[in-house]
This record gives C-alpha cells, sequence and structure tokens, in this order.
C-alpha cells in the first residue's frame, strides 16, 4: 500500500477562503472584520440609509394597521381569545417626534412598527396584548391614540396641552423606572402567567411569540435532561429577549458560562468543519488515488482555518443560522446590560415592581442596572435568549435628547 506524503500543506484552498469567499458572503455583516459600509450601504450617508430602512419599515407597518382599523374588522385585535391568559404583552411609549436638521418635525413611527410586528403573529395560546402610554403629555404621542382603535391604550398622565418643565437627567431616569413600574403594574392586572414588557422601540422577529412559546415550554417550566424534559424550577428567572449585538460578540464578556460556551462554539466549529472538509477532500480528491491515508496535520489545519473563519465572521452572525429552528435558540447567562424587551413570570414581575416601588435608593441609576441589583439581591437569574428575538430600531434616544443618533449597529 502507497501512502499518501504530505510534504507541505496546499494555501490556496486557504488563500481562496479567506481572500476571496468571505469577504464576497460577509461583507454587509457588520461584527466581521470583511465589513465594508460603502458596499453595504451602496454609497449612502449612515443616516440616510438608516432612515431610508425605517420608513420602509413604517410603510409596510401602517399598511397592515391600516387593515386593522376597516369597518369589517373588530376593535381592539385580540391575539388569542381563550379565558386563560398565557401571555400579557406590554408596550412602554413616548412621543418619539423629534426636530431634524431643516427644523421640521418627524416621528420615526416606531411604536407603529413593533406593535404590527407583534399583532402580525397567530400564537397558539391566549395572548393579551396593551400599550402603555406614559408622555406626559399623552396626545401629543400620536401613534398611541391611531393605535387606540385597535388595541388598549393605558395612559399614565391625564393632562394634555400643559406647558412642561425641562427635567434633569436624574428625574428622568427615575421617570423611566416609575413608567416600566407602571406598566408592569398594567399588564399584570391582565392576570397572565407571563410578562412580556417592550420598550416602544423594540422591533420583533417574525415568529416571536411561537419560539417564545417554546422558551416556556422547555427552558423553563421545564428542561430537557438528555433527551427527557423534567419540570423545572423556573420561578426565580427573568429573560431578556434583546441583547446588543455587539456584547454577544466572542469572549466580549465577563460571565464564566459565556466564555466557556464561546470556547465550546468555536471547538465544536473547528472539529466538525475540519471532518467535513476532510470528508469531501477524500471523496474528491482522493477516491481514485492509491490507498488514502488520513494525515492529522491536514485535520489540524482545517480545524485552525475553521476557527479563524468562524472569529472573522464573528458570533452574532454566526448565530443567525440557528433561526434556522426554533429548537436551536439557546438561553445562557446574560450580560448586564438592557431592556427593551424582558420576559417574566408572574412572580418574578410583582416582586420586581414592589422592589422598585420600595427601594427609592436608586437615584441617578438607569433601569437596567436597577434590573441588575434586584437579581443580585433577589437570588434571581438573567437569561438571554440568542439570537436576539427583538431588535433595536430606536436612533433617537428618550432620555438624551441632545445626543446624536446612535450607532448604526444598534439600528440596522
Amino acid at each position: 500500500m502507497s501512502r499518501l506524503v504530505y510534504k507541505g500543506l496546499n494555501l490556496k484552498p486557504y488563500i481562496l477562503v479567506f481572500c476571496v469567499i468571505l469577504p464576497a458572503l460577509c461583507h454587509k455583516m457588520y461584527f466581521s472584520i470583511y465589513y465594508n459600509q460603502y458596499l453595504h450601504m451602496r454609497g449612502e450617508d449612515p443616516t440616510t440609509y438608516s432612515a431610508r430602512v425605517n420608513e420602509e419599515r413604517r410603510r409596510e407597518a401602517e399598511k397592515f394597521l391600516n387593515s386593522k382599523t376597516s369597518v369589517t374588522s373588530p376593535q381592539h385585535v385580540i391575539l388569542e381569545t381563550r379565558s386563560n391568559v398565557r401571555l400579557a404583552v406590554g408596550f412602554v411609549t413616548v412621543n418619539r417626534e423629534s426636530k431634524i436638521q431643516d427644523g421640521s418635525v418627524y416621528n420615526p413611527g416606531y411604536l407603529l412598527q413593533t406593535v404590527a410586528a407583534i399583532l402580525r403573529e397567530r400564537p397558539s395560546f391566549s395572548t393579551r396584548v396593551l400599550i402603555c402610554n406614559v408622555d406626559s403629555n399623552p396626545l401629543s404621542n400620536s401613534d398611541a391614540v391611531f393605535l387606540s382603535s385597535i388595541v388598549p391604550v393605558l395612559s399614565k398622565y391625564k393632562q394634555t396641552d400643559v406647558p412642561l418643565k425641562a427635567m434633569t437627567l436624574s428625574e428622568k431616569l427615575q421617570k423611566e423606572k416609575d413608567d416600566y413600574v407602571y406598566c408592569l403594574n398594567q399588564t399584570l392586572a391582565l392576570d397572565p402567567e407571563y410578562i412580556l414588557i417592550i420598550e416602544d422601540d423594540a422591533l420583533g422577529t417574525h415568529g416571536t411569540l411561537d419560539i417564545i412559546d417554546h422558551i416556556i415550554r422547555t427552558k423553563l417550566e421545564r428542561k430537557y435532561h438528555g433527551f427527557e424534559l423534567k419540570e423545572n424550577n423556573y420561578t426565580k428567572s427573568i429573560i431578556k429577549l434583546f441583547s446588543p449585538r455587539y456584547i454577544q460578540r466572542d469572549f466580549f464578556t465577563t460571565k464564566p458560562t459565556r466564555i466557556i460556551i464561546n470556547i465550546l462554539e468555536l471547538v465544536g466549529i473547528g472539529i466538525v468543519g475540519a471532518t467535513t472538509i476532510s470528508f469531501v477532500h477524500f471523496l474528491l480528491v482522493q477516491k481514485w488515488r492509491n490507498a488514502y491515508v488520513f494525515h492529522k496535520m491536514f485535520f489540524v489545519a482545517n480545524v485552525i482555518c475553521c476557527i479563524l473563519a468562524a472569529l472573522a465572521i464573528s458570533r452574532p452572525h454566526r448565530m443567525e443560522l440557528r433561526r434556522i429552528s426554533k429548537q436551536l435558540y439557546i438561553m445562557i447567562d446574560a450580560n448586564d446590560c438592557c431592556t427593551p424587551a424582558v420576559l417574566y413570570p408572574r412572580g418574578a414581575a410583582m416582586e420586581f415592581m414592589s422592589y422598585m416601588q420600595t427601594d427609592r435608593k436608586h437615584g441617578r441609576r438607569p433601569l437596567d442596572d436597577v434590573m441588575d441589583d434586584f437579581v443580585r439581591e433577589r437570588g434571581y437569574r438573567q437569561f438571554a435568549v440568542e439570537p436576539n428575538l427583538f431588535s433595536h430600531i430606536g436612533q433617537h434616544s428618550t432620555l438624551h435628547t441632545d445626543s446624536k443618533l446612535k450607532f448604526l449597529q444598534n439600528f440596522v
């Protein structure tokens, strides 16, 4: 038997992968090392590009919502009409209109988009939707006023057309927390098993409610032990359905479990990828030659190649492959950040609401920092569902009205 002798690795396939194939596939992936802003936006200015994308989404949402306000449609769309409410969805919203460079007022229509995304869903369980209009001048929130004929809208403040004094940052942060408590309370009044609180610029992906139901059934109420679903103690859990993609990058975390998962993901990609390449190489290259002898250096080189390719693509974009099936979504320890879309078991929502109502020591601390304190002090765990079930489409901050537009990666 003659042996296949490797005098050196043929570098041409690797050069082809890293210099041709990956750049062609990844130039629109923001966190990839191959990202090219000019090619992604086709020469448009980032602000112009973002505004155009937002306007396209808004028109689609308006078209859908207008169909719900026709005379043949019932008022207050209910996703499912069973008496026992499985999930209650509360939207926290304020007026998002802002002045643009030419002095005119621009309404991005975030609430229209986010509500439409949820109303498009067809869940198999009882679901209620309400909007918490927490603007100090509720009639100024034109999106909420328009939606009031489709879903219930509750206004925290009753005064209208009253001159409002400018608030300090500390006052704005306190109002944000008080408004969140208000929406939690109103959503809990529907007596649901689970509460989903969504900020008005968190846009749900297609199939969000179905995936949430899967998460509840297979990762909260029950959990797989081997191939068997067993009862699970889920009551001390808070589940974040959105995390900024930049903190989902490889090893961009201080959580030990997330670091371990990152390592296992990369090792798995390397081994599976190298095995596949070796098998294809055998079939296509060596099948009709003399007896093939597996060469470990060829395998090791392919492992390294696959891991480097995975790092070049970046974890936020690799995770998009998990959207193929709801069974591939994972729930891991969440990083300490952000509350655009959070799922609570009923008991957790009640305890968190009570915590924010009774503990006034938080001062200038934002809502997500207070949630982190609550989790640590009350023995809860924060989990993140990945890939994200929501995207953050808001460019305009409600806390920092004089701030510049958010960086593009948080928007598109």
